[in-house]
C-alpha cells in the first residue's frame, strides 16, 4: 500500500466570486462575496489526500509575486511538502478567477502566467522519486508529465494521469497532442471527465469515448470517468464498475473532481479498497466539498464514513 504521492501540476491562487446563477451572455449579476483562496487542480487533490492520511509532496514551478508568495505559504499551512515547489524569477504564478453560483455551477477564467508551464524535465532530479510510492500529474506541464511518467515506469512507480481539463485548452496553455499521447501510453491509471474523454476519441457518447480511451492505451489499472451529478465511471479489463453521486444540493462544486481524485486514490492505492467501495468513497468526498465554500477540502476518513452513513446513496 502507498505512503507517499508525489504530485506535479496546476497550482494557483483562486478568487472566487460568489453569485446567484451565472449571467447569460451580456447579462448583469450581483457579486455576494469574494475571497482569495489557494486552489489548483494538482494541489487541491493533493490536500485532500494529505488530510485522510497519505503523505503528499508538490512539484510545480510558480512564480516570486504575491501570488507565489501567497500559494506557497497556504501550501504549508494545509500540510502539503514545498521542498520541491520551484520560484521562478521574476515569474507570474498561475491565477484564476472562479464564477461561483448558489447553484453549484461555476466556471473558471485562468491566467496561465508564465512559470508553471516552464518547468522542464531537466531541472527535476531523479533523486525526488526516492521514497515516492505513486506518481500524479495533469499535464502541467506536458514535457515533464511525460519525462516523469517515463522515469516512474522505470523505477516501477505507478503512474496516475489526469486530463483534468480538456484537451483544446490543454493545446492552448501550450501542450502538444503528442505529449498528451505520450503521457496516456505511460499511465497506469487515466481519470478525466466527460468532454477530456469526448474531445481526445472524437466520440459524443462519453461511455463509449471513455470505453475507447481505454482500449487505445490499455492503463494497467483501468480509466475512470468523473460525470458530475450522474455519478463516476471506472472501466478495466472485462468490467465496468458505476458508482452514483449523493443527492446533495450544492453550494460551490470548485474542486469537487480534484477532491473526488484524492480520495479515490487514497482508497485504492492506500487503503486497498476495491474499485466500487473507492468509488463510493470518492464520490462522497466530491459531494462533501459541494457543501462547501472554495477549492479544497479537509476531511478525515472518519467524517467520510460518517456522510456516507447519512447519506445513502
Amino acid at each position: 500500500m502507498i505512503k507517499k504521492v508525489l504530485g506535479m501540476g496546476a497550482s494557483a491562487m483562486d478568487t472566487v466570486i460568489s453569485c446567484p446563477f451565472l449571467p447569460k451572455e451580456d447579462g448583469f449579476q450581483v457579486v455576494e462575496h469574494e475571497e482569495i483562496l489557494p486552489g489548483g487542480s494538482c494541489a487541491n487533490m493533493l490536500v485532500a489526500l494529505n488530510a485522510l492520511g497519505t503523505k503528499s509532496c508538490l512539484l510545480a514551478k510558480i512564480g516570486d509575486d504575491e501570488c507565489g508568495k501567497l500559494f506557497r505559504n497556504t501550501l504549508r499551512a494545509d500540510g502539503i511538502d514545498d521542498d520541491l515547489l520551484i520560484t521562478k524569477p521574476g515569474g507570474t504564478t498561475l491565477h484564476t478567477y472562479i464564477l461561483a453560483a448558489a447553484d453549484g455551477q461555476h466556471c473558471i477564467f485562468v491566467n496561465i502566467g508564465d512559470s508553471l508551464m516552464d518547468l522542464h524535465p531537466e531541472e527535476i532530479d531523479d533523486a525526488i522519486l526516492d521514497g515516492v510510492d505513486l506518481f500524479y500529474a495533469d499535464f502541467f506541464p506536458g514535457a515533464a508529465t511525460v519525462a516523469m511518467a517515463k522515469r516512474c515506469r522505470e523505477k516501477g512507480i505507478p503512474v496516475v494521469l489526469c486530463m483534468q481539463c480538456t484537451p483544446s485548452f490543454m493545446r492552448r496553455a501550450g501542450n502538444t497532442d503528442e505529449e498528451i499521447d505520450a503521457g496516456l501510453s505511460l499511465a497506469d491509471l487515466i481519470i478525466s471527465g466527460r468532454d477530456g474523454y469526448c474531445e481526445w476519441s472524437g466520440i459524443s457518447d462519453y461511455h463509449q469515448a471513455l470505453k475507447a480511451v481505454y482500449d487505445q492505451y490499455h492503463p494497467y489499472f483501468g480509466a475512470v470517468c468523473t460525470a458530475g451529478d450522474t455519478g463516476a465511471i471506472w472501466i478495466q479489463e472485462n468490467r465496468t464498475i458505476n458508482a452514483k453521486a449523493y443527492a446533495i444540493t450544492p453550494i460551490d462544486s470548485t474542486g469537487a473532481g480534484d477532491s473526488f481524485l484524492g480520495a479515490l486514490i487514497y482508497a485504492y492505492f492506500a487503503e486497498g479498497q476495491t474499485p466500487s467501495d473507492a468509488l463510493n468513497f470518492a464520490s462522497a468526498v466530491g459531494a462533501m466539498k459541494c457543501l462547501r465554500f472554495g477549492p479544497r477540502i479537509k476531511v478525515t476518513p472518519d467524517e467520510v464514513k460518517a456522510f456516507m452513513a447519512e447519506h445513502q446513496q
